[in-house]
């Protein structure tokens, strides 16, 4: 065999197909593991010493917002130090493309708000992905299109030009996947996706699903209406006949979902795709997770212009009426609960940006209603931007779905870093631990075995997602592949903010280029754009 580039020497592997663990070398050449076995006689220009280590496939998370923040860093600091080599992005129904000239000043000062200063001069999907790719990333990015992207352009491309809506749908999903989107997303529990109809998106689905498309969907309802929101989900599926992917299926605690709800759910999921739907859903790993403010507003006022519905937020009986009419999204908070909730992103608050909603009215001197309505009428324009941190499930509700065998394990978040805007609105271990806490918590806790998370964040993934020669160890497979420390996994406090960057994957590659190497970023960006193959 001619010399390797690298050979990773006396580790235990955890190869990604869920099997139990074997002490291997793997060898790497250029882009791609050329070598796994156990020989003496294999050479390599480098040997790394992996004694005491364990290596697996690079993680793939299957629900990822990094898209927001990529272009404010592109070396995807917290997400490669965790050993994170490929994202899926654009979920939820959000992407910035394809974009009308009525939502460019937003998306700017979003994008401000992540750390991207440069000009936001795309319109159109493609050019977005130009803008991300043509200048590199650390880690590989596969994209689906948001629908709320899709129909706010739509909307504006048909009153300007007098062009049909339903047309202009049509059209811009198939330029995007014309482009690389392996389909579209939706959210439909905020934002614009709240006033879509199931026919428009089941419509849309009939485009995907003819250049074998997938669907990933934020459903309308994780509550009272849950079964009635899993029954759209699936009548979309089968209009299109297309992949799906069930996004965060799980249940806020408390909001009013009937007894057994989520076990009725996660049995439809497990039953369709008996019945031969490609259908699997995801978690998140703490009991802690991302909304958008704008969702708890009613749809009487969301319904409006952003900038419009935010003045309007300054008046008192408009407030009141809010307060009255708030049951909805995270229902808890329309029962009092502010406790369980914190300021995430703020554009024009930021030094209230991870305090809980009962410190900020201490703050403020005002009741959490009324410093929550301030941000958002201060937002203006930007609205949409604003985010919240809330704690939203039951540690025996978590376990349950992470350990469900149809279940992918995601994070729901975005790529972020020490320095900058990014670090200030991410004050939460999620950003820093999401996927070290499967690891580090939900193994030792005995939720599953260290080999079935691997597979739950690798190989299975990449099945499911059709990320072709990615995901496993094995010979012709891309070289991601991450190096970890048993030892500082065990003792890693994965619920404390961290001083650091996670410390558990002490060498990681992408695509064969060492990104992280003991425990530090080498500035490399070798990360590709994995584009939609039909």
């Amino acid at each position: 065999m001619p010399e390797l580039d690298t050979l990773l020497v006396g580790a235990e592997i955890i190869d990604g197909t869920g099997s139990g663990r074997q002490r291997c070398h793997i060898g790497i050449r250029g882009e791609r593991i050329e070598y796994v076995g156990q020989s003496p006689d294999v050479q390599a220009v480098n040997t790394v010493d992996c004694r005491g280590m364990l290596i697996t496939p690079g993680l793939i998370d299957p629900h990822s917002h990094s898209d927001w923040s990529v272009l404010g860093n592109r070396d995807a600091f917290s997400t490669i130090h965790q050993g994170v080599t490929t994202e899926v992005v654009g979920n939820c129904g959000v992407t910035y493309a394809p974009l009308g000239e009525q939502d460019a000043a937003s998306t700017q000062s979003a994008l401000r708000s992540l750390g991207f200063e440069g000009p936001v001069d795309w319109r159109s999907f493609g050019e977005f992905l130009q803008r991300v790719h043509s200048d590199a990333t650390a880690q590989n990015l596969m994209w689906f299109v948001g629908h709320t992207a899709i129909s706010s352009t739509a909307r504006w491309r048909a009153e300007r030009e007098g062009g049909d809506e339903r047309n202009e749908r049509v059209r811009l999903l198939e330029e995007a996947m014309e482009a690389g989107a392996i389909g579209f997303s939706s959210g439909l529990e905020y934002g614009a996706g709240r006033f879509a109809r199931t026919e428009e998106l089941a419509e849309l689905a009939r485009v995907a699903g003819r250049r074998n498309g997938m669907y990933a969907s934020h459903i309308r309802n994780r509550d009272q209406g849950l079964g009635e929101a899993v029954d759209e989900f699936f009548d979309i599926v089968d209009a299109g006949q297309l992949r799906a992917q069930l996004s965060h299926l799980n249940v806020r605690h408390g909001t009013g979902a009937e007894p057994g709800a989520w076990e009725r759910a996660a049995e439809r999921v497990v039953g369709e795709r008996q019945r031969g739907t490609d259908v699997l859903a995801d978690m998140t790993p703490y009991p802690h997770g991302i909304g958008m403010a704008a969702g708890l507003l009613p749809g009487w006022l969301i319904d409006r212009p952003a900038a419009e519905a935010a003045e309007l937020l300054k008046d008192r009986e408009i407030r009141d009426r809010v307060r009255n009419d708030s049951d909805r999204y995270w229902r808890f908070v329309h029962r009092g609960q502010w406790e369980r909730v914190r300021l995430g992103v703020s554009p024009t608050h930021p030094e209230w940006e991870g305090l809980s909603f009962p410190e900020i009215a201490e703050l403020h001197g005002l009741d959490e209603w009324d410093c929550l309505f301030d941000v958002l009428a201060a937002a203006g324009p930007d609205l949409g931007g604003v985010q919240l941190l809330g704690q939203l499930f039951t540690d025996d509700h978590l376990a349950e779905a992470i350990a469900h065998d149809h279940f992918l394990l995601g994070v729901d978040a975005y790529t972020t870093r020490r320095d900058g805007p990014l670090h200030a609105r991410t004050l939460h271990p999620l950003f820093y631990y999401g996927h070290t806490h499967y690891l580090a918590q939900h193994v030792p806790a005995g939720t599953l075995s260290l080999e079935e998370a691997v597979r739950k964040m690798t190989g299975m993934v990449a099945d499911h997602f059709g990320i072709r020669d990615r995901g496993y160890l094995r010979e012709g497979a891309f070289a991601d592949v991450v190096v970890f420390d048993p030892a500082i996994l065990q003792r890693t406090d994965t619920w404390t903010l961290p001083t650091q960057y996670a410390e558990a994957a002490r060498h990681v590659w992408v695509n064969g280029v060492p990104v992280i190497s003991y425990a530090t970023h080498t500035g490399q960006r070798p990360g590709r754009f994995l584009p939609h193959q039909s």
